[in-house]
């Protein structure tokens, strides 16, 4: 990877408990991956940003590994927890949590000093 140029940035949002399986077969496939961790969504819960330079033709494997390792599931929550709208037992709804959300950016210039 050291000779490869860098085209491409995607800037990745998954479910804090997918990513360290997914930052390592990252690391092992010689992905270059900085972190941000962030809280938010419906569920307030743990995300991770990941951001990840690699050239566009690498891609398409990096969408496989995604998908291999942020399957997205249904979880049922309980409605208005937050807002103590229902007393004794909430209704529960479906919320689809894991998967991930990518925005992939052309990259003009990238230098590593």
């Amino acid at each position: 990877m050291p000779d490869e140029t860098i085209d491409r940035m995607a800037i990745t949002i998954v479910d804090g408990g997918q990513s360290r399986d997914l930052m390592k077969a990252l690391g092992e496939l010689d992905y270059p991956v900085t972190t941000l961790d962030a809280v938010g969504g419906f569920l307030h819960e743990a995300m991770v940003t990941l951001i990840v330079g690699m050239s566009e033709q690498r891609l398409p494997k990096f969408f496989s590994l995604l998908r291999e390792k942020c399957p997205s599931r249904i979880r049922y929550v309980p409605m208005g927890v937050e807002l103590s709208l229902s007393p004794g037992y909430p209704m529960m709804i479906e919320a689809r949590v894991g998967g991930a959300t990518v925005f992939v950016l052309p990259v003009e210039r990238f230098v590593q000093l």
